[in-house]
């Protein structure tokens, strides 16, 4: 289900309080540490719900909030969430004997907890990712049950961003799916926070099954941004993510599969659809095949006919033969 919130509309005295319990209800209680300017308070948020998992975009506005006893009181349910920041921020979380101090760098990841205060401030309004994970779904994975004390993942390092392209793979494609698959989408991801937390458990294995799946989940996603490429290889990619080749092969081999033969069948899919479609009317073969990465015809050819049982030639003449058919007019047999 997709959710938004824009304050362009609210009466400028309602914003603050319309915006705290938007925020409570999705994501957990805040207290805003200054009360902004009312007529200049301009917070939304676009995001979606699937099952208990929350995933949004937030531009809140406040510089500096924070989340009080009072707040951790009045949320019955407690959470995980996990931000990725947008502008540096420095996040002070009361989790223990000592606060524990963070300073966010843009695209950095902060993984916490909901029975934790916490003092969030940042040089602009903030402006950062959220994901709200249940309970259920990750304490299996962490060792005790729970986050011993909450945790900064670099944006740069190698998990932060693998976690980053899948949480903006989940952004776009989950809402496309059914609520379950949606859920099931955000659920992978939870082996991989816990392993970047370095907090795995007694679910360990079913923290590295789940990292695994957001591994490649994050490959293919750029594998499919970057098709139209020709020059896309396991290096590149592998290098683009922040992984190994090696690691790249390895995620292909579980699911019986491999990197090539993955990029050329969603590129002969690509080629087809496109073949069989509007953008095709007008386009050569070769001009097709070549705009979606291929840089040899000779494969290309043997490739879809092994494929779709037939060359891509046929499949173009039978599509304009349809095209410039009159509508309602059946072809005579001769």
């Amino acid at each position: 289900m997709q959710i938004l919130f824009s304050a362009d509309d609210l009466p400028p005295d309602d914003r603050v309080r319309l915006w705290c319990d938007f925020f409570a209800t999705h994501v957990h209680s805040i207290t805003p540490s200054e009360i902004p300017d009312a007529g200049t308070f301009r917070p939304n948020a676009r995001g979606w719900v699937a099952g208990e998992f929350v995933i949004l975009e937030v531009r809140s506005g406040l510089v500096r909030a924070r989340r009080t006893a009072s707040d951790v009181a009045k949320d019955k349910t407690r959470t995980f969430f996990i931000c990725r920041f947008r502008r540096p921020a420095i996040w002070t979380v009361a989790s223990g004997d000592a606060p524990v101090k963070l300073a966010q760098e843009p695209d950095d990841f902060c993984v916490s907890s909901t029975e934790w205060q916490f003092e969030r401030e940042t040089e602009d309004p903030a402006s950062y990712d959220v994901l709200v994970i249940p309970q259920r779904a990750l304490s299996p994975l962490l060792a005790g049950g729970r986050l011993r004390h909450p945790s900064r993942i670099s944006g740069a390092s190698p998990l932060g961003s693998l976690l980053g392209a899948a949480m903006d793979a989940a952004k776009t494609q989950a809402p496309l799916l059914a609520d379950e698959l949606g859920e099931a989408v955000l659920r992978n991801l939870c082996g991989l926070v816990a392993m970047a937390c370095g907090d795995l458990g007694e679910g360990a294995e079913q923290g590295r099954d789940s990292a695994r799946s957001a591994q490649l989940a994050a490959v293919k996603h750029h594998i499919d941004l970057h098709l139209t490429e020709s020059d896309l290889t396991p290096s590149s990619a592998a290098a683009a993510l922040g992984i190994s080749a090696r690691q790249l092969h390895r995620l292909f081999e579980r699911s019986g599969s491999t990197f090539a033969r993955y990029v050329l069948r969603q590129r002969l899919l690509r080629c087809r659809d496109t073949i069989a479609g509007a953008t095709g009317t007008g386009r050569s073969v070769i001009d097709i095949a070549f705009g979606w990465g291929f840089n040899s015809m000779a494969t290309f050819y043997r490739s879809f006919v092994s494929e779709f049982g037939e060359p891509p030639t046929a499949m173009a003449g039978r599509h304009a033969a349809t095209i410039e058919r009159p509508h309602g007019v059946e072809e005579r047999a001769s």
